[in-house]
């Protein structure tokens, strides 16, 4: 069992740091724990936000370039939402997954908590994936207009980023059920589009 014990209620006021204040060994742990939670999702953000951070390094690191500074900036804020995301996700999963064993909301049908649990645990990932798109355009353009020593950093966190939401837009599909169709299904698959072309940008200026 992980020795955190994911509650199925969400916060409002904030997100559940029960796994943002781990190392990252600590992390690790609890992903290979036999419990479902925190959960791909989890890993996902995690990715995403290592990108980030790597963004945030090469921003701070290049002192010729006069933005450099407000990318590093740009670069923190989305690594502090990301890692947001990746404990919110981890409780949408969980309360999708009380839902499917079947616990009823107070005056709710087990058909409507469970209808709504699943939408949850598939808009969560797909906020992920949204800021994977921005995680790899700022990449992108820190790779470009950076110091040039770390323009292969900047595309490694690019591929992070792509990997993200990859990941993000399968929990997407799998999570609602439907067809292609379905136009959140559709705009996680463009989020990876998006995040792709970023990185074949930022690419195109280690080479």
């Amino acid at each position: 069992m992980s020795r955190f014990e994911m509650t199925t209620s969400t916060s409002t006021t904030g997100p559940d740091r029960r796994y943002l204040d781990l190392t990252v060994d600590e992390l690790l742990v609890e992903l290979a724990s036999p419990s479902p939670v925190p959960g791909s999702g989890f890993a996902a953000a995690v990715a995403i936000a290592m990108g980030a951070a790597t963004i945030t390094m090469a921003a701070r690191l290049s002192p010729d370039w006069p933005e450099g500074r407000g990318a590093a900036a740009q670069a923190e804020t989305l690594r502090k939402r990301v890692m947001e995301l990746a404990s919110h996700n981890a409780e949408a999963y969980a309360a999708a997954l009380a839902a499917l064993r079947g616990r009823e909301e107070k005056y709710r049908t087990r058909d409507e908590t469970m209808g709504d649990a699943l939408a949850r645990a598939a808009d969560v990932p797909l906020q992920i994936g949204d800021a994977a798109t921005s995680v790899a355009a700022l990449a992108a353009e820190v790779a470009d207009r950076g110091e040039r020593r770390f323009g292969a950093d900047c595309a490694a966190a690019a591929s992070l980023a792509v990997a993200g939401a990859r990941a993000a837009a399968t929990l997407v599909e799998v999570n609602l059920g439907t067809t292609s169709e379905d136009d959140r299904v559709k705009r996680a698959r463009e989020l990876i589009e998006d995040a792709s072309a970023s990185l074949e940008q930022a690419l195109a200026a280690v080479g």
